[in-house]
Protein backbone atom coordinates (compact mmCIF):
# COMPACT_ATOMS: atom_id res chain seq x y z
CA UNK A 1 0.00 0.00 0.00
CA UNK A 2 1.77 3.44 -0.62
CA UNK A 3 1.77 6.31 1.56
CA UNK A 4 -0.89 8.84 1.55
CA UNK A 5 0.67 12.15 1.75
CA UNK A 6 -2.86 14.25 1.82
CA UNK A 7 -5.10 15.07 5.11
CA UNK A 8 -7.71 12.96 6.45
CA UNK A 9 -11.42 13.99 6.11
CA UNK A 10 -11.79 13.92 10.02
CA UNK A 11 -8.72 16.80 9.72
CA UNK A 12 -10.41 18.68 7.10
CA UNK A 13 -13.63 18.82 8.59
CA UNK A 14 -12.24 20.37 11.61
CA UNK A 15 -10.13 22.62 9.81
CA UNK A 16 -12.99 24.49 8.08
CA UNK A 17 -15.07 24.39 11.47
CA UNK A 18 -12.69 25.71 12.81
CA UNK A 19 -12.27 28.20 10.31
CA UNK A 20 -15.92 29.25 9.99
CA UNK A 21 -16.13 29.81 14.28
CA UNK A 22 -13.52 32.11 13.76
CA UNK A 23 -14.94 34.17 10.62
CA UNK A 24 -18.37 34.82 12.79
CA UNK A 25 -16.60 35.45 15.97
CA UNK A 26 -14.65 38.21 13.92
CA UNK A 27 -17.72 39.56 11.88
CA UNK A 28 -19.89 39.81 15.34
CA UNK A 29 -16.84 41.79 17.39
CA UNK A 30 -17.10 44.27 14.63
CA UNK A 31 -20.81 44.39 14.16
CA UNK A 32 -21.20 44.62 18.12
CA UNK A 33 -19.05 47.35 18.57
CA UNK A 34 -20.82 49.57 15.58
CA UNK A 35 -23.56 48.41 16.58
CA UNK A 36 -22.62 49.92 20.44
CA UNK A 37 -21.19 53.20 18.86
CA UNK A 38 -24.14 53.84 16.59
CA UNK A 39 -26.78 53.31 19.70
CA UNK A 40 -24.49 55.41 22.25
CA UNK A 41 -24.41 58.51 19.35
CA UNK A 42 -28.22 58.22 19.04
CA UNK A 43 -29.23 57.94 22.71
CA UNK A 44 -27.28 61.03 23.34
CA UNK A 45 -29.63 63.06 20.68
CA UNK A 46 -32.70 61.18 22.54
CA UNK A 47 -31.48 62.81 25.57
CA UNK A 48 -31.24 66.33 24.13
CA UNK A 49 -34.85 66.10 22.60
CA UNK A 50 -36.45 65.40 25.71
CA UNK A 51 -35.15 68.30 28.10
CA UNK A 52 -36.12 71.21 25.25
CA UNK A 53 -40.09 71.01 23.72
CA UNK A 54 -42.57 73.53 22.26
CA UNK A 55 -45.22 74.04 24.45
CA UNK A 56 -48.22 73.61 22.64
CA UNK A 57 -50.51 75.44 24.94
CA UNK A 58 -49.03 78.64 23.82
CA UNK A 59 -48.16 78.13 20.93
CA UNK A 60 -50.60 79.33 17.99
CA UNK A 61 -51.59 81.36 15.36
CA UNK A 62 -53.37 85.10 15.97
CA UNK A 63 -55.40 86.07 12.82
CA UNK A 64 -55.97 89.56 14.57
CA UNK A 65 -52.25 90.20 14.61
CA UNK A 66 -51.19 87.98 11.66
CA UNK A 67 -49.02 86.62 13.95
CA UNK A 68 -47.57 83.02 15.50
CA UNK A 69 -47.03 82.89 18.96
CA UNK A 70 -44.11 79.99 19.16
CA UNK A 71 -43.46 78.72 23.12
CA UNK A 72 -39.98 77.00 24.24
CA UNK A 73 -39.61 75.14 27.29
CA UNK A 74 -36.24 73.84 28.20
CA UNK A 75 -35.06 71.90 31.05
CA UNK A 76 -31.13 72.32 32.64
CA UNK A 77 -29.07 71.62 29.79
CA UNK A 78 -26.04 73.21 27.89
CA UNK A 79 -27.58 73.94 24.48
CA UNK A 80 -25.63 75.53 22.03
CA UNK A 81 -28.44 76.98 19.99
CA UNK A 82 -31.74 76.27 18.71
CA UNK A 83 -33.36 75.81 15.18
CA UNK A 84 -37.06 76.83 15.07
CA UNK A 85 -38.59 75.78 11.37
CA UNK A 86 -41.85 77.28 10.91
CA UNK A 87 -43.85 75.92 7.45
CA UNK A 88 -46.82 76.73 6.02
CA UNK A 89 -48.64 74.94 3.16
CA UNK A 90 -46.57 77.40 0.18
CA UNK A 91 -43.39 78.97 1.93
CA UNK A 92 -41.59 78.43 5.45
CA UNK A 93 -39.45 80.27 7.39
CA UNK A 94 -36.34 78.97 9.73
CA UNK A 95 -33.78 80.83 12.39
CA UNK A 96 -31.77 80.19 15.28
CA UNK A 97 -31.76 81.17 18.62
CA UNK A 98 -28.32 81.62 20.44
CA UNK A 99 -27.49 81.52 24.11
CA UNK A 100 -26.59 85.33 23.36
CA UNK A 101 -29.53 88.02 22.55
CA UNK A 102 -29.75 88.92 18.95
CA UNK A 103 -32.24 90.60 16.27
CA UNK A 104 -33.78 88.36 13.77
CA UNK A 105 -36.51 89.89 11.23
CA UNK A 106 -39.66 90.08 12.18
CA UNK A 107 -39.29 87.99 15.49
CA UNK A 108 -39.52 89.50 19.39
CA UNK A 109 -39.77 88.36 22.78
CA UNK A 110 -43.32 88.22 23.46
CA UNK A 111 -43.59 88.84 27.42
CA UNK A 112 -41.27 91.92 27.19
CA UNK A 113 -41.58 93.00 22.99
CA UNK A 114 -37.81 93.26 22.25
CA UNK A 115 -36.20 92.54 19.36
CA UNK A 116 -33.22 91.34 20.92
CA UNK A 117 -34.26 87.36 21.43
CA UNK A 118 -32.27 84.30 22.84
CA UNK A 119 -32.98 81.09 23.84
CA UNK A 120 -34.85 80.42 27.01
CA UNK A 121 -32.64 79.93 30.21
CA UNK A 122 -31.96 76.57 31.67
CA UNK A 123 -35.53 75.27 33.68
CA UNK A 124 -37.68 77.93 31.85
CA UNK A 125 -39.26 79.13 29.13
CA UNK A 126 -40.08 81.88 26.47
CA UNK A 127 -42.46 82.87 24.13
CA UNK A 128 -41.56 84.31 20.95
CA UNK A 129 -43.92 85.91 18.67
CA UNK A 130 -43.17 85.70 14.49
CA UNK A 131 -44.78 88.73 12.96
CA UNK A 132 -46.71 89.32 9.51
CA UNK A 133 -47.54 85.91 9.09
CA UNK A 134 -50.76 85.84 6.79
CA UNK A 135 -51.93 82.13 7.24
CA UNK A 136 -51.97 79.53 10.04
CA UNK A 137 -48.44 77.64 10.40
CA UNK A 138 -48.65 73.69 8.99
CA UNK A 139 -45.52 72.69 11.23
CA UNK A 140 -44.15 74.50 13.78
CA UNK A 141 -40.21 72.41 14.46
CA UNK A 142 -37.33 72.80 16.55
CA UNK A 143 -33.93 70.83 16.49
CA UNK A 144 -31.44 71.50 19.35
CA UNK A 145 -27.67 71.45 18.85
CA UNK A 146 -25.14 71.00 21.46
CA UNK A 147 -21.41 70.83 20.97
CA UNK A 148 -19.43 71.11 17.85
Amino acid sequence: MAKKKGLSQVVSTVVLIALTVALVAGTLIIVRNYVTKGLGDASACNDILEKISLNEEYTCFDPTTNSTLISISRNEFALDSLLVSVSYEESGTTFYLKNEAETIENLRDYSSGSTLVSLPKNESGKTYCLAQIYSAPSIIQIAPKRGS
